[in-house]
């Protein structure tokens, strides 16, 4: 908490009266991490283009909101079942994008849909677990985590 406080540049006296322990704190900004995944994906147009075109919007705009929640990936908040569940829901709309693409013949059919956006929310906050060790701006590691993902589950290399 005293952590916290500081990077806030709140005294933990300030933090305290609004977050009663830490466990209050995390599940709080995990609240948050997840309203804001919702509008993100919401404004990503998903119906918007083929699915590819919509997963690289998705991982570009969620990328740009990992740095901010940091603290609850790196206490391993998607080992909580709860999370996960609220996760999943949140990212039910990218199930679907995914499921078009393979309707489409742009994204494999032998992978499971679910498997694929879980890969997907995996390499994101792995980056996010790696961003102080790396040099690569927002836009590169949206790239890096796009061009992964999709070499693996599009039925042919995606034009750039």
């Amino acid at each position: 908490m005293a952590d916290v406080a500081q990077a806030a540049n709140l005294t933990r006296a300030t933090l305290y009266r609004h977050f009663s322990n830490r466990q209050t704190l995390l599940k709080a900004i995990q609240a948050e991490a997840l309203t804001r995944a919702a509008e993100t994906l919401h404004a990503c147009r998903l119906d918007d283009g083929s699915a590819l075109e919509v997963l690289r919007r998705v991982i570009g705009e969620l990328g740009k909101h990992g740095m901010r929640f940091r603290i609850i990936l790196m206490k391993a908040s998607d080992s909580s079942p709860r999370f996960l569940t609220q996760r999943d829901q949140v990212l039910a709309p990218v199930v679907e994008v995914v499921k078009r693409g393979q309707r489409e013949g742009d994204i494999r059919s032998d992978l499971s849909p679910d498997w694929i956006v879980t890969a997907m929310a995996s390499l994101l906050i792995a980056a996010v677990r790696a961003a102080p060790t790396t040099k690569h701006s927002d836009v590169d590691v949206a790239e890096l985590i796009f061009q992964t993902l999709v070499g693996g589950i599009a039925t042919e290399k995606p034009k750039n």
